[in-house]
């Protein structure tokens, strides 16, 4: 099995680059992005066993790509298996950063909730510093509530539940606390995401693929966490 720290670096740049892409005006080749978006997609799932489920959502979506159409679904998924795979790969020799990426994967999924739900400006607010997580959450929540979302309490407390694992980190804790944060804060992101498709089917947002196989996906990473030794 090849190490996965070539694995991440190499998925974690080029979903950095998608995301520059998409929103900030970057300039780059969009079928060389893609083709290494594709193949880095391929090697995380041989690493984590997905038996496809990542690597067959991504092939569909970089072989007929429209960055308006199906970007940000990409963007999402990717940023979900590769957060989640890293906190879980980290999560023993160093479980503060795994609840970054458990913090980072819920931001990433609200911000896509609140973006194709048509109201960024909940976002933009958080984004500028003038609302907290918190209320950032508040904000959505009622959103998707009012769009009929069913879970949207549970996405809320969720996201809550994995931001604050890392917000609130005490260097001063023992290790074993460390390591069930860790542990804690990577199952709500992976409940978060796993959430995340009916919200999108509800407001008339869902796209299969890529969400028909995240859970499936996101599974498959947590298999990996096993028995804690």
């Amino acid at each position: 099995m090849a190490a996965f720290a070539p694995v991440d670096r190499a998925l974690s740049k080029a979903v950095e680059d998608l995301h520059d892409y998409l929103w900030t005006g970057a300039k780059h080749d969009e079928a060389a992005l893609l083709g290494r978006l594709e193949e880095a997609a391929g090697r995380l799932d041989r690493h984590v066993r997905a038996g496809g489920s990542i690597a067959d959502s991504v092939r569909p979506l970089v072989k007929s790509f429209d960055r308006r159409a199906v970007g940000a679904d990409l963007f999402t998924f990717l940023e979900i298996v590769s957060h989640l795979a890293g906190a879980v790969e980290v999560r023993t020799k160093d479980p503060k950063d795994a609840t970054r990426r458990a913090s980072e994967t819920v931001v990433s999924n609200s911000i896509h909730l609140a973006s194709a739900a048509g109201r960024f400006e909940i976002v933009e607010m958080f984004e500028s510093g003038k609302s907290d997580f918190m209320t950032f959450q508040d904000r959505l929540a009622d959103l998707l509530t009012r769009r009929g979302v069913v879970q949207a309490r549970e996405l809320q407390r969720a996201a809550n539940a994995a931001y604050d694992s890392h917000a609130i980190w005490s260097a001063g804790w023992s290790k074993d606390v460390q390591q069930i944060v860790a542990v804690a804060a990577i199952g709500n992101a992976a409940h978060h995401a796993s959430l995340l498709a009916d919200a999108l089917r509800s407001i008339g947002r869902y796209r299969d693929p890529p969400y028909g196989s995240l859970a499936s996906a996101v599974r498959r990473i947590l298999d990996r966490i096993g028995p804690q030794g």
